[in-house]
């Protein structure tokens, strides 16, 4: 088997991951991935892996953690409220991954939403892709509620009045 196709077996493995979406090269984004997938994550290359969700979500992996540090990766675990999402937070993480973009992050919450509605905003204002293509990979994934329109509303007063 030559690289181009254990790169492409690799590829296809990790869009097995729950909700998983490929951003750019150095950054991927998906729910919670299960165990053995992580090992996919390593093997494809990933140095961190950030995790949105809150410990004790419903598919929340205990020891992921220590799973992930065992395969080498750095581990984050910055957890945002579905239910009242922090703009500290989420400023905090968009400042990470630009931050780390020559680093190889691998992004994830339980369901994928709270990281798609961050890296629909990563994408606008770091990325500089246009609101329109950045709302439809969003909308691809999920469509934010009220609560998550808020926050997004306040991320981009913040980028706004900078």
């Amino acid at each position: 088997m030559n690289d181009y196709q254990k790169h492409e077996d690799l590829q296809k493995s990790l869009s097995r991951v729950l909700v998983y979406r490929s951003i750019h090269e150095n950054l991927a984004t998906s729910g919670q991935p299960q165990l053995d997938e992580f090992d996919l994550i390593a093997k494809a290359g990933f140095e961190i892996v950030i995790n949105l969700a809150l410990t004790d979500a419903s598919n929340a992996i205990v020891g992921e953690d220590r799973y992930v540090l065992e395969r080498g990766m750095d581990y984050l675990n910055l957890p945002l409220l579905f239910d009242r999402p922090s703009l500290s937070q989420a400023l905090n993480l968009l400042n990470f991954l630009h931050a780390s973009r020559d680093k190889k992050v691998w992004l994830h919450c339980a369901l994928n939403m709270r990281v798609s509605t961050l890296v629909y905003l990563y994408r606008i204002y770091y990325l500089k892709m246009s609101e329109p293509d950045a709302l439809a990979l969003l909308h691809d994934v999920w469509i934010p509620n009220d609560i998550w329109q808020q926050l997004i509303q306040q991320v981009h007063h913040h980028y706004s009045s900078r």
